[in-house]
């Protein structure tokens, strides 16, 4: 699926049949614009190429114009604002000799409404998400004060500190060298400093299929940020995350991504994957 081009589509969130537009995952004030290069990963017949890469961030033409704005209104500032306050203080810490970490980085943000703002950017990522938990992209759109993640999803979020950037939806990975593990997500954001996946939270698998990756890595789970409303602007993360927040990088760009096989469609799966300039 190639979601970088222009036409009329069913919007991810709404459902509208509309011109889509340019919505960028995660938002522009995250530090997503500019110089950051991406480009369009596709597979035929097997071989995997990626497009050129061209400059102007992480995006994907999924949502209309409202639904757009929708989050640019409301979410992404809150958004921003987290990206910056964690990048400052893990930049802080690479050139301080500080005691070691508190359970998570003592930041401050608006759960909601971070949840929020990455929640709408993952609708943009793939139709598929409105068709398999159309309560959740109403509460979102109707923008509801309390919303619980549907039966079957979990986000989850890590820290992220490397350039490489990855936006992808709907794709299955199976390591079958060394130990047993899966990588399975509705869609998925790493853009530093953070990485955020939407994923199954009912395990369905064989037991040699062995661990999800997100639980042995220990990915923080954060469904219960949609309970916050938009009146909570500074809760402590520290208090949010009570356990570490681990550091990660996606399987799949590591010296262990020829360990793991992928399994997805062309139909439904977009990736876009780029660079944030050193």
């Amino acid at each position: 699926m190639d979601l970088r081009k222009p036409g009329l589509r069913p919007c991810g969130l709404c459902g509208a049949v509309r011109e889509m537009t340019k919505a960028h995952v995660p938002p522009q004030v995250a530090g997503n614009r500019g110089g950051v290069t991406s480009a369009t990963v596709r597979v035929h017949n097997n071989v995997r190429s990626t497009g050129r890469l061209d400059a102007g961030g992480m995006w994907m033409r999924g949502l209309c114009s409202d639904c757009n704005s929708l989050a640019g209104l409301n979410y992404d500032t809150a958004y921003g604002d987290f990206a910056k306050a964690l990048d400052t203080y893990q930049r802080a810490r690479s050139f301080l000799h500080l005691p070691s970490v508190a359970p998570a980085p003592p930041v401050r943000l608006a759960p909601g409404r971070v949840a929020r703002s990455i929640l709408i950017g993952m609708f943009a990522t793939t139709p598929q998400l409105r068709v398999m938990f159309p309560e959740l992209a109403v509460d979102l759109h109707e923008r509801r004060p309390h919303i619980a993640l549907p039966d079957g999803a979990s986000l989850r979020m890590a820290l992220y500190p490397l350039r490489w950037t990855r936006l992808a939806s709907m794709f299955n990975n199976y390591r079958v060298l060394g130990r047993r593990m899966y990588y399975n997500v509705f869609s998925e954001v790493y853009f530093r400093p953070l990485a955020w996946a939407l994923i199954p939270s009912d395990r369905g698998y064989d037991e040699h299929m062995g661990e999800s990756a997100f639980d042995d890595l220990g990915w923080a789970t954060v469904d219960d940020w949609l309970q916050y409303g938009d009146d909570v602007t500074a809760a402590d993360l520290r208090g949010l995350c009570r356990h570490a927040v681990p550091h990660v990088r996606h399987p799949l760009s590591g010296p262990e991504q020829d360990n793991w096989i992928q399994l997805f469609s062309d139909e439904i799966t977009a990736i876009v994957e780029g660079e944030i300039p050193g």
